[in-house]
């Protein structure tokens, strides 16, 4: 008997101890069920008729006893924290904004510059995710959150899905509240979100680009989209591309003369200098390629280098025009003031302040050569 007694007073510190840390533990009184809990998917920004602030709350109903499964809270506020007193008056729960996937900011905001500081409290508050996307919308942000399709998921899902989908393919770019931070206060390149438009359907539509103040410059289509991640060096999964060639045109109402073709790899090599008064930058885009169609006879077997040299020639073109227009716009969403920072700091140092004047000056030649190394089971 003693010597068990003296067995179990070895093992009382360690039982004291493992019962102090169990006190210890957070007791589950605190709990918060579904039920209770406004959970905000997706947030949106727009202005109304008179021009003031509106912000739209949309979150899934966990209700059982509810018939709609999405809830849209919408109120006219001063700031987005204003917003949120607002929002906690309409609704029956508590609203947790630490899940939103989704921020959509209207076009009629984007048309004022500084607009981005309506979002100092997401980047305050430690609880918001800073992965959300952050969507350009073309039209009013009402008709967006209230759009509820019977064939689709909850808005804010399907929302979320379409644009990560879409970005996984090459056809926008997704800006997530981290990336936007950083393409805001970076001197060397100018920020761009994804952009989304809606008519029967929502349609990730492409990508746009805005100047350094955050102010709605333009628009990228799918294409167009395609070859700026090309130049970012962004490519994401094997990007399908469709080119004309002009040398296989016709009088068909079809177009014949089209080729299309998987990039299944893609190096870029871009070299930096400065000289004659201005920024110059050389870039090549070397892909080997799969043909997935060609509407045009061409033995391709026979001709594969007339026709590597035709798809380069045509890429090259589209690329150059694209390269023109972002000029023209004083816009750099490829980033080439980070190369221009890098290597020639001391012409970059003159220019940081007023990069997009720089960048419209500076010479941009691009060289693709593809390599066709898969071309179907037919010539």
């Amino acid at each position: 008997m003693l010597p068990r007694l003296c067995h179990l007073c070895r093992r009382a510190p360690g039982l004291l101890l493992l019962s102090a840390l169990l006190a210890l533990l957070p007791a589950c009184q605190d709990r918060l069920s579904l039920e209770n809990i406004t959970l905000v998917l997706t947030l949106g920004i727009d202005l109304d008729s008179n021009n003031d602030l509106v912000f739209y709350a949309s979150s899934p109903v966990f209700n059982k006893e509810a018939k709609e499964k999405n809830e849209v809270s919408t109120v006219n506020a001063l700031t987005l924290r204003d917003a949120r007193n607002e929002l906690e008056g309409r609704v029956s729960a508590l609203i947790s904004s630490g899940k939103i996937q989704n921020i959509v900011v209207g076009k009629r905001v984007l048309a004022h510059p500084d607009w981005f500081r309506i979002l100092d409290m997401v980047y305050r508050d430690p609880k918001t995710t800073v992965t959300a996307r952050v969507i350009a919308f073309d039209g009013a942000v009402k008709d967006l959150v209230y759009f509820a399709p019977r064939d689709k998921r909850r808005m804010p899902l399907h929302l979320a899905k379409l644009v990560d989908t879409a970005h996984d393919r090459n056809l926008v770019q997704l800006t997530t509240l981290f990336e936007l931070h950083r393409q805001m206060y970076e001197k060397g390149m100018t920020p761009y979100l994804s952009y989304v438009t809606k008519k029967d359907e929502l349609v990730a539509a492409g990508t746009a680009l805005l100047t350094k103040k955050g102010t709605f410059a333009y628009s990228l289509n799918h294409k167009e989209n395609q070859y700026l991640q090309m130049l970012q060096d962004e490519k994401k999964g094997p990007l399908s591309l469709t080119v004309p060639l002009p040398e296989h045109g016709g009088e068909s109402l079809f177009h014949t003369d089209a080729v299309s073709f998987y990039v299944l790899e893609l190096k870029r090599s871009l070299h930096t200098r400065y000289a004659d008064g201005r920024f110059h930058f050389d870039i090549t885009l070397a892909m080997p390629i799969q043909l997935t169609e060609k509407l045009f006879t061409l033995d391709v077997f026979q001709h594969a280098p007339e026709l590597e040299a035709q798809i380069n020639d045509e890429m090259s073109k589209d690329i150059s025009k694209l390269i023109t227009n972002l000029q023209k716009h004083e816009l750099d969403p490829i980033g080439l003031g980070l190369y221009a920072r890098g290597y020639a700091f001391h012409e970059w140092e003159k220019v940081k302040d007023d990069w997009g004047h720089a960048f419209a000056q500076a010479e941009i030649t691009v060289h693709v050569q593809a390599d066709i190394k898969n071309m179907g089971e037919t010539t």
